[in-house]
């Protein structure tokens, strides 16, 4: 069971990262751009990552060929595997984690797909992470400009006890200062 604070925090989290689901926002799926919240409390954070899927895989569509299967199946595990941001003594533990795939306009009946290959697609990670130090950090970095060169820009905002701010990461660049 979760406690009170955590529950709280995790309310407001999603309360705040509504208007970033590319559902609620057509306008919101442009290549080369992704969108990252934060939400701190004490050395745990939770991120929302939302890109349009062809940043990350180079396509947006189904996976059609052996290759693209491939593909989406290593890029998964590598979302699933690493955090998505860190403290500069490289802390942060992954606690929980979804990779969700969304292909807009399309539906899916037990394995194979039905749908306009046109539609946008994006890519949805959320983790909570324990970083030891967090709380005291005034920096973090990210591994997602430099793994994947097609992010020409990373949009991050954070909330937290401390205040709130926002950063924009362009291509190779990784860190970014909380402004505590």
């Amino acid at each position: 069971m979760l406690s009170k604070n955590h529950r709280a925090f995790s309310i407001a989290f999603a309360l705040a990262s509504t208007p970033l689901m590319a559902a609620d926002n057509p306008g919101s799926h442009q290549h080369g751009h992704a969108e990252m919240q934060l939400a701190f409390a004490g050395n745990q954070v939770e991120v929302l990552l939302t890109s349009p899927a062809g940043n990350m895989l180079w396509f947006e569509h189904h996976p059609r060929t052996p290759e693209q299967h491939q593909i989406e199946e290593l890029v998964t595990h590598w979302l699933g595997e690493n955090p998505l941001i860190n403290t500069p003594e490289s802390t942060c533990q992954i606690h929980a984690t979804t990779v969700q795939h969304e292909v807009a306009g399309s539906h899916d009946h037990g394995g194979h797909s039905h749908g306009d290959e046109s539609q946008h697609a994006d890519i949805t990670v959320t983790q909570i992470l324990n970083c030891t130090g967090l709380d005291h950090s005034v920096s973090l970095t990210t591994p997602l400009t430099a793994r994947f060169p097609a992010l020409e820009h990373l949009d991050i905002a954070w909330a937290g006890p401390d205040g709130q701010g926002a950063a924009r990461l362009g291509q190779g660049e990784s860190s970014f200062k909380l402004g505590r």
